[in-house]
């Protein structure tokens, strides 16, 4: 028998209604067809987080045995979180325990379900070890990500002309943020790798999610995620508009949600930059969602020279807005949390406008994280790894 690699790939039948382009197979060894040739979008996830979180977790053990502390807890003065008051050298095992459970879990993620289908008992297990890793990320991570995420932009343009904006800059840079952004980091790869396995062992396609029997879920047709998209973005963009009303109205004089003294020693020592950095930030924010489900969403409008009417690159909207859900969630939870703790989520007349907005960051954040998907979904084209479209 010859053993010579056939050139063309023998198609089959396609698998659902509304496909536009057949799936290709080929016998084993057989060379894949041109187009599998592209490397599939997002491949990269479940390698990345395994990596990432087999590191952390070797680092954070190594410490551990050293006798070392991370900046955690105590051992990081910039962080305002549910667990600042623990010692760092208390929290420092369970770190190391998290990024080894988390490499774990990685691990198994990502090699999981290649060869068929996996057991839904098995799956289960798999997304129940994630979100155990994700509820330690939340933990350890606060507000102070998304506080410097809002910051950034003014930071940016002061820090040349003031030497208190370059020293907030240096913060941007020290050990306890830098361990909150891969603490962050790490938790989103893990949660993107955990759902593509799922995907995968439950007959579907990794990539895009469509099912190899043709039999998708009605609510990720794209009229749907219209109509639920739409929803989530409003919501979205809600949350930051309100919060950047309070701050803006604090920076014109207005005491909205604060008591007058308060507004006049925010703009008696300069708090008004900040709070105008933050609520310029989430405006700027909550219009750019509201592009989730608008037409200038998806072609440039007519107003932006030399891009007017070209498609919007959907990884333009997709990353930034993940971005800002992923921050957005410990931020919120964090600050819930620590107010709880300390009796300081009394909605007073002269005091809400300074929590208020903020107990909507938990729900910004899903109906960010919901709208953006529903974003993708309708946006997704035909996937480059199963064919469908």
């Amino acid at each position: 028998m010859s053993t010579s690699t056939p050139r063309t790939p023998v198609p089959t039948p396609t698998r659902g209604p509304g496909r536009r382009n057949q799936d290709a197979a080929a016998p084993p060894g057989a060379a894949p067809p041109a187009r599998a040739a592209d490397v599939p979008r997002g491949r990269w996830v479940g390698p990345a987080a395994a990596v990432l979180w087999a590191a952390g977790g070797l680092a954070a053990l190594a410490v551990t045995l050293t006798g070392g502390t991370l900046a955690v807890g105590d051992a990081n003065d910039l962080s305002f979180g549910v667990l600042t008051p623990v010692p760092g050298a208390t929290l420092t095992p369970w770190v190391a325990v998290l990024g080894l459970v988390g490499a774990a879990t990685a691990l198994r993620a990502w090699l999981g379900g290649r060869h068929g289908l996996v057991a839904r008992g098995d799956r289960a297990l798999t997304v129940a070890a994630t979100a155990v890793v994700g509820l330690g990320v939340l933990a350890l991570t606060d507000a102070s990500i998304l506080a410097r995420l809002g910051y950034l932009p003014v930071t940016l343009v002061m820090a040349p002309f003031d030497p208190v904006m370059r020293a907030a800059f240096q913060d941007f840079v020290g050990a306890g943020p830098l361990l909150q952004v891969a603490l962050l980091a790490g938790g989103a790869l893990l949660v993107a790798s955990t759902w593509r396995f799922v995907r995968r062992a439950a007959g579907a396609c990794e990539s895009c999610g469509r099912r190899h029997d043709g039999h998708d879920h009605a609510w990720t047709t794209p009229e749907a995620s219209a109509r639920w998209g739409r929803r989530a973005a409003l919501v979205a963009a809600a949350a930051p508009a309100f919060y950047a009303l309070t701050r803006i109205a604090w920076v014109l004089g207005i005491p909205l949600g604060f008591s007058p003294d308060d507004v006049a020693d925010l703009a008696g020592d300069d708090g008004w930059i900040a709070a105008l950095g933050l609520g310029g930030f989430a405006l700027v924010g909550a219009v750019l969602t509201l592009g989730l489900y608008q037409r200038w969403g998806e072609r440039f409008p007519r107003w932006m020279l030399g891009l007017a009417g070209r498609r919007v690159p959907v990884g333009l909207a997709v990353v930034p807005a993940t971005v800002v859900a992923v921050a957005v969630l410990p931020a919120g939870v964090s600050l819930v949390a620590l107010g709880l703790g300390e009796g300081q989520l009394a909605l007073t007349a002269d005091r809400w406008g300074a929590v208020g907005p903020m107990l909507l960051w938990p729900l910004w954040s899903v109906a960010l994280g919901a709208a953006t998907y529903a974003y993708w979904l309708r946006r997704r084209g035909t996937c480059r790894t199963c064919g469908r479209g």
